[in-house]
């Protein structure tokens, strides 16, 4: 029988000043900072080590609504319908791009290639259209070109795929060096060229989930590019990026969807003690006997995906306390259940999230995951410190086997260990487990173990709003 899922207190926690909602991180490209985002038009850069603030970024008049970081520049886009690129050094605006078309268009979402000098912003609904616009960065004063109908609503993600070289589906079909991934509100997930100027061209496929998209992303799976997507009722889906068996096209296929009923209104048991449960920094201190997940964080394929390809995702208390979750290594078309996989614990004396977490980052070479919540906390958790996560990939998880599926989700019970403030200095940098490159470490923890028929095809496809 495999270990349980073990149980952590946060390394470090820093509440913010004024106590800001914490809706984003965002990590700097080349310091080690941390771009906090809130539901104003201020940002906040933390340290990425002791999580305290270490600046405030100042000059959108409107809600911030991404943030994005390049090639060591920080890139933002806001509701005041500009995009902004910072001065890390100077805390300062550096390029102020204007999104307007006959009126001004509040910009949600955001994507950055310096090496292409190309800014792409998505907009709200406006006047019936909502825009995706590229701006040459050389010559930003009016978008170069721009997609006014691949979506039909408020656009919620954009983001730049890697080279299609990676992922080349059909032999029989060359795609575009670089492809688009876009979602909206009114449920469509698109994949368009980046350089295409004519949108009928562009668009090389398309999906529509019939779901408010809030989030989505992509991530490598076996060789293959998969995306995922995370409803405004927290649904998750997830689709394989292959080619049409017929024509050799483009598509999104093996679609898969996630029922809410997996994240929310679950109870479940803690272990009440162990060796390897550590508690923060000072004295022993109580946590909880049950947790009661209210609410989807985020979806986190970096921390592991199963052997059906479905991402680890992170779900919520309302009093702060997080669970993290991995689908059963026997996922089935009609049946895809979750299982803990960690538990990170805040309460009632512990240091951490007292609030609704609104965000989390995976820092992936520091072995760290860091979250925010609204009662203007930023937690830092030690992964390095804790027994390896299990992902539901027999090839992976250390027994060959997910091992769990005969113990009821709401009473697994585990322990753990995690790294505290007064141990950090005596762990070594051991990362031979990693399969990354390595690079400069910034954490609280080190150290750790398709023409014609496509217009046609999309045409029949073509949806409403959601």
């Amino acid at each position: 029988m495999p270990p349980l899922p073990p149980v952590a207190f946060a390394t470090l926690a820093h509440q913010q000043p004024g106590r800001p909602y914490i809706t984003g991180i965002t990590p700097t490209s080349l310091s080690g900072h941390l771009i906090l985002q809130h539901p104003d038009p201020v940002l906040t850069i933390a340290d990425a080590q002791t999580l305290a603030p270490v600046e405030r970024l100042t000059g959108h008049t409107g809600p911030v609504t991404a943030v994005t970081c390049e090639e060591g520049s920080i890139w933002s886009s806001a509701k005041d319908a500009t995009v902004v690129r910072w001065d890390e050094r100077s805390r300062r605006a550096a390029t102020t791009i204007k999104a307007f078309i006959r009126k001004p268009l509040p910009v949600t979402a955001l994507a950055v290639s310096e090496s292409d000098h190309l800014v792409v912003g998505g907009t709200e609904l406006v006047s019936s259209e909502a825009h995706i616009l590229f701006w040459d960065t050389r010559n930003a004063s009016e978008p170069a070109y721009r997609h006014s109908s691949t979506h039909s609503d408020d656009i919620t993600h954009l983001s730049i795929l890697p080279p299609t070289s990676s992922f080349q589906v059909s032999p029989a079909r060359q795609l575009p060096q670089r492809l688009l991934l876009s979602t909206a509100t009114d449920g469509c997930v698109a994949l368009s060229d980046l350089r295409q100027t004519d949108e009928e061209e562009a668009v090389q496929a398309e999906e529509n989930w019939n779901q408010s998209i809030a989030a989505a992303g992509s991530y490598a799976y076996e060789g293959r590019l998969k995306i995922w997507a995370r409803s405004d009722m927290d649904f998750v889906a997830a689709w394989g990026v292959g080619a049409d068996p017929d024509d050799g096209e483009l598509q999104l296929q093996d679609f898969a969807e996630i029922s809410s009923a997996q994240f929310k209104y679950r109870d479940f048991e803690l272990p009440r003690a162990g060796p390897s449960v550590v508690a923060p920094v000072g004295s022993e201190r109580a946590y909880p006997d049950r947790l009661r997940s209210d609410y989807l964080i985020d979806v986190c394929p970096s921390l592991g995906v199963n052997n059906r390809g479905l991402p680890i995702v992170g779900v919520g208390s309302n009093d702060g306390n997080i669970v993290i979750q991995h689908a059963s290594a026997f996922s089935t078309r009609e049946n895809r259940p979750y299982h803990p996989s960690a538990y990170f614990v805040s309460e009632p004396g512990a240091r951490g999230h007292k609030d609704v977490v609104r965000c989390m980052y995976h820092a992936v070479r520091d072995e760290a995951l860091y979250t925010g919540s609204e009662d203007g906390v930023l937690a830092g958790w030690s992964l390095a410190s804790l027994p390896r996560l299990w992902t539901g990939n027999p090839a992976i998880d250390d027994d060959g086997g997910d091992g769990r599926e005969d113990v009821a989700s709401d009473d697994e019970d585990d322990e753990s260990e995690i790294e505290t403030e007064e141990s950090e200095s005596d762990k070594s940098d051991n990362s031979d487990d990693m399969e990354v490159d390595e690079g400069p470490r910034h954490g609280p923890v080190y150290g750790g173990r398709g023409r014609n028929d496509r217009q046609d095809k999309r045409r029949e496809k073509r949806h409403a709003p959601y």
